[in-house]
């Protein structure tokens, strides 16, 4: 009888403990920034390598850890299309500088990614952008196809001033004005 309570404690420890080394939080931290001299929106973005590795690998065709992968190879092309579905800014543009009622999508080009000891991955990315007018819209679903409970945070630098928005499964959505 004192075996049988014995491995029992051993098992509810052990289920108990379980719980423990999985995260439960999910969270990942977006910062962008407008180069007026250079004609481009340049980003970063943080997350944890293994949650992004396993969406892409379940569901997008990854083969390679992301730590062995190369940022040029063919497969790197996976991740770049991961956060072009995943990461979508809008912003005013015409080629009439005073017609602001027209909107543009950001296509975002990875130019490269690393993962980094603490098991964070860093992408860096970018694209051109000739002017950037009134209104920006972004949807930031980063990681929530696979983690429902995926929290983000994006931050947007335009000329010094900062303007950053929390996204969650419900709010993914949002709009702001940027300050001249």
């Amino acid at each position: 009888m004192k075996r049988f309570e014995f491995l029992l404690l051993i098992y509810i420890c052990l289920l108990a403990s379980s719980v423990s080394w999985g995260h439960q939080y999910f969270f990942a931290t977006v910062e962008i920034e407008y180069n007026e001299v250079g004609q481009k929106v340049e980003g970063s973005l943080v997350a944890t390598s293994h949650d992004l590795e396993a969406a892409l690998m379940k569901n997008y065709g990854l083969k390679t850890k992301l730590e062995k992968l190369n940022p040029t190879s063919e497969e790197a092309q996976i991740v770049e299309n991961y956060l072009n579905k995943f990461l979508l800014v809008q912003y005013g543009c015409s080629l009439d500088s005073n017609a602001v009622d027209a909107y543009c999508a950001i296509n975002w080009d990875l130019e490269s990614f690393q993962v980094l000891t603490n098991g964070n991955i860093e992408l860096y990315f970018s694209a051109a952008v000739k002017q950037i007018h009134q209104q920006i819209q972004v949807s930031c679903r980063f990681l929530m196809d696979a983690f429902p409970e995926q929290q983000n945070k994006v931050s947007f630098i335009y000329r010094g001033l900062k303007e950053t928005l929390s996204f969650t499964k419900y709010h993914y959505q949002q709009s702001f004005a940027l300050k001249p």
